[in-house]
């Protein structure tokens, strides 16, 4: 959808370039669609979820929008009159499914209307039946044969004038038939596209042959057998292809179809086929959903492994660094379920990885004691299988000193990253990884910042800034510790140096092309110093100059937080921010909007946060907000 709007806006000629250009394009033909006098119609097909097209809602117009979707809650929650679109009728049925067939002259009409009755006049399923005459040359009375002979009686005899009717068995028969036309490395790829997220697999998943684990046969399609299968599924219209995307997908109900009738056995030994190859894959977008789905197609009795587990973990930590959180949390706690369920009380490395990466998701939450206490038990693990003096326990004390942090314990966060320290300092460690070093060092430098032991601290980022661009070069970790190093000098009263350690994290982030929320975090804290520094000048068109940066600052984080899913008091603390900048510069009616939408969702914010915010908020209170990382 973002593309979409990029193109209408490019469209219309009033696009805009650069790294934030989609998103602006996007709020252009928004308003676009507000301000243009002629009506217009919109369309969002087949929408599964509210929160996807809400960015994209006009919120005024003279034009009409259609949304398409299963989805009832998407219904209720925007939509002012609703259609619950019935099966096509015999007749309707019928004429649908001759105009899919390339000579429908030669075919019986009276023998259409009865083909059309068989899967309840359901579009796809019709669409599907015409595919597969193509494909198969058959003629009617052979495909009614068919369907009768694997038919069950109520599928025969089922009433398409019902409301409520079986929206996949009804047809069910259908794929079935189809599918025992399909040749071996046809039914294979089918199989395990059935248990993936149904609307965009990479078409590498299957292709790359040097992935291929263990030998095992389901994994080694050749390119010239995958081209093959590929084009046979598309004929049947079993799967979709987007050739400029390299992927495919398949309707759930034909996914339905496939695996419903499958024995344990059957489901186990597809499921170890995908999950085989999706443990070699590469990192991409949408990489954990459609292991998400894999995940959720395995009830018990089937069986999951620990190293299955340890896939979906570092799936998670990946969308976690996407900004998708939702996603990763439900793939983490779909992780933890696996380990319980094959380890039970037993300790694992695995365990342990999983409930590392599950703390920082109750840290995002908001959830900081929860969090402490995940980590902890990460630590208590990994002391109890690597012993004392091993690195990865020092990673775990210093993630669960971070959490003590953040719960303001900072004379027991400070012991442990001392111990955490100290093991680093081992002579059998001397070889560890400079980022797990790094890591460390920036969490304690931060912490000791906070207890004013700014020496120490400032040394310690430093330092981590040192082994950050050694081993990581421009990356969102090492702006982490940029970000701690500005606050630090900042809390000395050196104002352009924190503003030049921002700018340098700014910079990096922009670099990366971050499109989460930590863009917004520093474009906020960037747009607060210029705030500032105008606040000490005398001249006029000096403090305007800063805070016009503040302005447009403001605005990037605001952007960058609404696209992105972020604890509430960040978008609250922008727009109250930018709202009271405005006002203080004169602001206009554009401005004001702004200032009427940000009371709504701060609202919503403080409503969250379980708190209030004073008429005359202080700088304190602003930060208050956001958790310590933030700030």
């Amino acid at each position: 959808m973002a593309q979409d709007y990029d193109d209408f806006a490019k469209n219309l000629g009033i696009d805009v370039e650069g790294t934030d250009g989609q998103l602006q394009n996007r709020d252009k033909f928004k308003n676009w669609l507000i301000k243009e006098p002629a009506s217009w119609l919109l369309i969002f097909d087949n929408v599964d979820n509210l929160a996807s097209i809400k960015p994209f809602w006009p919120s005024a117009g003279h034009g009409s929008v259609i949304v398409t979707t299963r989805n009832p809650e998407v219904i209720t929650s925007l939509v002012q009159k609703s259609i619950h679109l019935q099966p096509f009728s015999e007749g309707e049925g019928a004429k649908y499914f001759l105009s899919r067939l390339s000579d429908p002259s030669s075919q019986d009409e009276i023998l259409a209307i009865v083909i059309a009755k068989k899967p309840g006049g359901l579009p796809i399923a019709l669409s599907h039946v015409a595919g597969f005459i193509e494909a198969t040359s058959c003629t009617f009375e052979e495909l009614l044969d068919m369907y009768s002979y694997r038919a069950d009686p109520e599928m025969v005899d089922y009433d398409s004038s019902e409301i409520t009717f079986d929206y996949e068995g009804s047809y069910a028969t259908l794929w079935k038939v189809s599918f025992e036309s399909l040749g071996k490395e046809a039914k294979e790829l089918l199989e395990m596209v059935a248990l993936l997220d149904p609307d965009s697999i990479p078409e590498s998943l299957f292709r790359d042959e040097s992935k291929a684990i263990d030998e095992e046969p389901r994994l080694s399609i050749e390119a010239a057998n995958y081209r093959k299968a590929v084009s046979q599924l598309r004929r049947q219209a079993l799967v979709a292809k987007d050739v400029r995307l390299r992927t495919l997908s398949i309707h759930r109900l034909v996914q339905e179809a496939i695996t419903r009738d499958w024995e344990t056995s059957k489901l186990q030994s597809v499921f170890n086929a995908v999950s085989q190859r999706v443990s070699v894959f590469p990192k991409t977008d949408g990489w954990g959903f459609y292991i998400e789905r894999l995940g959720r197609m395995c009830e018990p009795p089937l069986e999951r492994s620990v190293d299955f587990a340890e896939v979906l973990s570092h799936c998670a930590w990946y969308l976690y660094e996407q900004g998708q959180i939702d996603g990763a949390l439900g793939i983490l706690l779909l992780a933890r379920d696996t380990c319980k369920s094959v380890l039970g009380d037993q300790p694992h490395l695995v365990t342990a990885h999983v409930y590392n990466n599950l703390s920082a998701m109750y840290m995002f939450q908001g959830e900081r004691q929860q969090c402490a206490d995940t980590s902890l038990l990460v630590c208590t693990i990994r002391e109890q299988l690597l012993g004392p003096e091993h690195v990865d326990l020092a990673q775990a004390l210093a993630n669960y000193a971070a959490d003590l942090n953040a719960l303001d314990q900072l004379e027991d966060a400070d012991n442990i990253y001392k111990r955490a320290l100290r093991i680093h300092e081992l002579p059998q460690n001397s070889n560890t990884q400079p980022e797990l070093l790094g890591q460390l060092l920036s969490n304690a430098g931060r912490c000791w910042a906070r207890m004013g032991r700014y020496a120490e601290a400032e040394k310690a980022l430093n330092r981590a800034i040192a082994l950050r661009r050694q081993s990581l070069g421009v990356h969102n970790a090492t702006a982490i510790s940029y970000y701690g190093l500005g606050n630090t000098v900042l809390a000395q009263g050196h104002l352009d140096a924190a503003m030049g350690y921002h700018q340098v994290c700014l910079d990096m982030r922009r670099e990366l092309k971050i499109t989460t929320y930590w863009l917004g975090v520093s474009c906020h804290k960037l747009a607060v110093l210029h705030h500032r520094k105008g606040q000490g000048v005398l001249a006029v068109d000096t403090r305007r100059a800063q805070n016009d940066i503040a302005v447009a600052l403001l605005r990037e984080a605001i952007a960058s937080f609404k696209r992105a899913e972020s604890e509430p008091g960040l978008l609250a603390r922008s727009l109250f921010r930018l709202s009271a900048l405005l006002l203080e510069d004169g602001g206009d009616s554009e401005d004001g909007y702004i200032i009427q939408e940000s009371r709504q969702l701060y609202d919503e914010a403080t409503q969250a946060l379980g708190d209030s915010f004073p008429e005359t908020p202080t700088e304190p209170d602003y930060e208050e907000l956001v958790q310590f990382d933030h700030r």
